[in-house]
């Protein structure tokens, strides 16, 4: 899905050029791909982290306490949860939807008024909830297998290979520090636009 969006961002939308050369005419359709793209971030990480969870529910079925099952079972809910809730605010995240890639058309923006909110926030919390999801996803294993009645050689090189998954940890991690500094920064600008001028809206931009 993830790859089709790229694709489709390369070949029609002038993905492979520098933003200073994208023309007018393909911006809008640019940024219905990043949208697009951004939904498939989204339900690709979520759907690839629920299928690892599910595997993890068969490891500890019949041979763990309830209480193992139990916390699989809270980490499922919690990426589906945030995954859903996550799409749900791309939807309506501008007033109307459309506008989100529309109001790089300036024919659309000059004849139509539309509301947009400020996703630094939005970003930032999406960040954190992928970075916890990435670290669960990556610790129950090695909790799960260092209490196998295995030989302690077999048990080590297990927990190294499921330990592998902290690259993926450190790189979400590094994001989300990202998209906090981002979040800091807007807020900071805001900040001192509205001590410029206070009737302004922090956290509304409209056209």
């Amino acid at each position: 899905m993830f790859t089709t969006v790229t694709m489709m961002y390369t070949q029609r939308a002038q993905g492979d050029r520098h933003v200073w050369d994208v023309t007018p005419e393909t911006r809008q359709y640019a940024v219905l791909c990043m949208w697009l793209g951004q939904f498939s971030f989204l339900i690709c990480g979520g759907c690839t982290k629920v299928s690892i969870l599910f595997f993890y529910r068969r490891l500890v079925e019949g041979t763990y306490s309830k209480r193992w099952t139990w916390l699989v079972w809270v980490a499922i809910s919690f990426t589906i949860a945030y995954t859903i809730a996550f799409c749900i605010m791309l939807l309506v995240n501008c007033s109307p939807t459309e506008a989100y890639w529309r109001a790089f058309d300036i024919q659309y923006a000059l004849s139509n008024s539309y509301t947009c909110l400020d996703t630094s926030a939005i970003n930032a919390i999406t960040g954190v909830c992928a970075a916890v999801s990435d670290v669960y996803a990556v610790a129950l294993p090695c909790i799960i297998t260092w209490h196998y009645a295995i030989p302690k050689r077999q048990k080590i090189a297990l927990n190294v290979i499921f330990s592998l998954g902290f690259i993926v940890v450190i790189a979400s991690c590094i994001r989300t520090y990202w998209l906090i500094s981002k979040l800091i920064t807007s807020l900071r600008n805001t900040m001192e636009n509205n001590a410029d001028s206070p009737s302004k809206t922090p956290a509304i931009r409209k056209t």
